[in-house]
């Protein structure tokens, strides 16, 4: 961020759209996204395997957040997986989906599972806010669970509940042929723009792939709250399972995604320095709230990383104070 963004932090159509997501409901398409589909008989055992959620109690309609890892415990996707009838639909950012396409190709052996990449067919948009599922509602018949497929304009259109941003919402699988579908839904919901969208998701405390998560990035280090959603310590094997299992013994990890509050800007790369440790820390991404005034996530070493405790962020400007504080900032409750 530059010195500007003090007296004039986001733009109008930022702040329409940040309350919009806040008090009512506005579209976001998601263009960074892969989208998968498995079926087949063995596609539950399978991915059971491989994924760091339990997916026993999964059942057609219901929907759960995982990470997929390297033998060693580093995240290489973080997914959100739905069941709809008789197949399993997958989204992810498109930078991890090497990785998942890896696993694809090299551990599908023997099992009836067929993977296939629907990224090209469709056009994935959601609808975020705590008024997504009343309005949405006007419109198609949402899932009373968390995934179906609805009519829409003449065409299926497949609803999957999701949180992206704090306060729930839809995510809508729109056939890139179906233009009338498209077209009637900007239509009847407000754009959100990108950066309306970060602010969100990290008030949310949702961290996102490619930026405050990379190849080195345990699933526990994401946070309790993160861990909570995508891992399980109760399955059986799956890749990456006895290093994970290791950290979940021993009771933590030696760093954690944090959040920081200052009162000046921060950018992504800036090294965070503690009473304790000086290299205590680096910013993962930033940004500034209407709520909370300037955020950013960071990867902050154990000796910081506790709720209200004072760091200092080396900044171009200079040094900064910040207050190290829990995700998610958002009240939840």
């Amino acid at each position: 961020m530059s010195d500007r963004l003090v007296q004039d932090p986001i733009s109008p159509s930022t702040a329409e759209g940040y309350e919009l997501l806040r008090g009512g409901c506005g579209r976001y398409e998601l263009r960074n996204s892969a989208l998968y589909e498995l079926t087949g008989e063995d596609r539950k055992a399978w991915l059971q395997g491989q994924i760091t959620n339990d997916m026993r109690n999964l059942q057609p309609g219901g929907s759960m957040a995982f990470c997929l890892c390297s033998p060693t415990g580093q995240t290489e996707a973080v997914g959100d997986l739905w069941s709809v009838d008789d197949r399993y639909l997958i989204r992810m950012h498109r930078a991890a989906s090497s990785a998942f396409q890896h696993r694809l190709d090299h551990m599908i052996i023997m099992e009836d599972v067929v993977a296939r990449d629907l990224t090209p067919a469709y056009r994935l948009v959601c609808l975020q806010g705590p008024y997504a599922t009343a309005q949405l509602r006007e419109h198609l018949e949402l899932p009373h669970l968390d995934a179906s497929v609805s009519q829409f304009k003449g065409v299926e259109v497949i609803c999957l509940r999701s949180n992206r941003t704090g306060l729930g919402g839809w995510d809508l699988l729109v056939p890139n042929e179906a233009e009338e579908a498209w077209k009637a839904l900007e239509s009847a919901f407000a754009p959100i723009d990108e950066r309306a969208f970060n602010i969100a998701r990290l008030e949310a405390g949702i961290p996102r792939f490619g930026e405050d998560i990379d190849a080195r990035v345990l699933p526990p280090e994401l946070g309790p709250w993160f861990e909570s959603k995508h891992v399980s310590y109760q399955k059986g094997c799956y890749t990456g399972q006895e290093v994970l299992m290791r950290i979940h013994s021993r009771g933590h990890t030696n760093r954690t995604w944090m959040a920081l509050i200052s009162d000046q800007p921060m950018a992504a790369g800036n090294r965070v320095s503690h009473r304790e440790r000086e290299d205590a820390g680096t910013v993962t991404s930033s940004e500034f709230s209407p709520q909370f005034g300037f955020i950013a996530g960071a990867m902050i070493r154990r000796e910081a990383a506790f709720d209200g405790e004072l760091v200092t962020v080396q900044t171009q400007a200079g040094p900064i104070e910040a207050e190290v504080r829990e995700f998610p900032l958002l009240d939840l409750s």
